[in-house]
């Protein structure tokens, strides 16, 4: 298992198939085949079988694929179906309890899958066992938030301190286990640009990495946001030549020419800005 970073995830209903074709075309880093709320019930058989096709081969971009929740009857099927060559990794939403990660990760191993397991809390009982659920099983890579069925179950406004609450614990426990950092939920408004690029900035201070798309028409602003800017990849460059050629002198810390104080801690973050940028460009994964 290797998760690839991106900056932008566009969802697609897995069985619309000119839909799915325009997100392959899209802006979009990497594209979710979704099985669950974007397809009605009449339509979870077509699908499945849509999303195993298309994972059949290689598809033209990174791809993952939403299942069906743990309690659905559906998700063990899900993931059985689209264990094929080309998925990145099982998304399973609606987690709650540790074992259901644990049965997802079985069901990968039972088709002997390397796809990687992520999982989606959307509930103030899945925040509350966050810890256990990110040290649940080795196959775990990622854990993030579904955040308007989470708003809905918390009874709160979409941005404000009880999301953002949940969104930093997240983030703590997604680091302190060793997981990649969560990509942020899909925005819900399509017609405010401007409220979507404030968004994706504070998620990217939170220390989120990317986010989640259900339209085309957001992503150049997602892509901007998660970009490392050209000046920051170089002030990095700069920080990081500046500590390389410094003599020792018996210290961590010291001044540059221009005046900043210099210690590991700004060293640790001009590293991960430039394996942002590097990675962005050479589709890996920034540890």
């Amino acid at each position: 298992m290797n998760t690839a970073l991106h900056r932008s995830y566009l969802y697609v209903p897995a069985h619309k198939a000119r839909l799915v074709e325009k997100a392959y075309a899209s802006e979009a880093d990497a594209v979710v085949l979704d099985l669950e709320d974007a397809v009605p019930q009449a339509g979870k058989e077509d699908a499945r079988r849509a999303a195993a096709e298309i994972l059949s081969t290689t598809p033209p971009k990174p791809t993952y694929v939403r299942v069906n929740s743990p309690t659905s009857g559906l998700a063990r099927d899900d993931v059985r179906a689209v264990a094929r060559p080309g998925l990145a990794a099982v998304r399973l939403p609606k987690v709650e309890h540790p074992q259901q990660v644990r049965e997802a990760a079985r069901w990968l191993e039972e088709v002997h899958s390397d796809a990687g397991l992520q999982i989606l809390v959307e509930s103030a009982l899945g925040v509350e066992a966050l810890s256990e659920l990110a040290r649940s099983t080795p196959r775990l890579e990622r854990i993030g938030l579904g955040e308007n069925d989470l708003r809905a179950d918390l009874r709160t406004d979409f941005d404000g301190p009880t999301m953002d609450a949940a969104r930093v614990r997240c983030v703590f426990v997604s680091r302190a286990a060793g997981l990649v950092s969560p990509a942020m939920s899909v925005y819900p408004r399509l017609d405010d640009p401007e409220r979507l690029r404030r968004s994706c900035r504070d998620g990217l201070g939170m220390g989120y990495l990317g986010r989640f798309a259900v339209h085309p028409a957001q992503l150049p602003v997602i892509n901007e946001v998660f970009t490392p800017s050209a000046e920051e990849a170089e002030d990095a460059r700069a920080v990081l030549a500046a500590a390389a050629s410094r003599p020792d002198a018996g210290s961590a810390v010291f001044v540059t020419e221009d005046g900043r104080t210099v210690a590991p801690p700004l060293l640790a973050q001009a590293r991960a800005v430039l394996a942002m940028a590097e990675a962005l460009s050479a589709g890996t994964r920034p540890s």
